[in-house]
């Protein structure tokens, strides 16, 4: 197996482009499938206050995994021949420029930088 194969990549993120995009296939399907209506069966059955927390906790560590994940993928579009245009409406930003700042503030910078001193430094 290949160091690009196994484990996570530097900061946590994914070992691979390919590793993210098949994980945020699996996540979406998941997704979905609990957004289906629950069955007369499950309604039935109750959720303990700790399960609900649980569920919470979870999400919160799974949104600070994957957004983390941003300025890799960001990185190999860009290497990959993207344009900052081509890469704002993916992120959800209005323009080039936007798409260009969310990735200055995202990305490591030096211990104690805040992003926008990261953005100002690289302009």
């Amino acid at each position: 197996m290949s160091t690009e194969q196994q484990g996570s990549g530097p900061g946590g993120g994914p070992a691979s482009f390919f590793a993210a995009q098949t994980a945020l296939t699996v996540i979406e399907e998941a997704v979905r499938s609990a957004q289906t209506p629950r069955t007369a069966e499950d309604s039935g059955s109750a959720v303990s206050s700790d399960q609900a927390l649980d569920a919470l906790l979870l999400l919160r560590e799974l949104r600070d995994q994957l957004a983390g994940w941003e300025t890799g993928l960001i990185e190999a579009a860009r290497e990959a021949g993207a344009s900052w245009a081509e890469l704002a409406r993916p992120l959800g930003v209005a323009s080039r420029q936007a798409a260009e700042r969310r990735y200055l503030r995202l990305r490591p910078g030096a211990p104690g930088t805040t992003g926008e001193q990261r953005v100002q430094a690289t302009r």
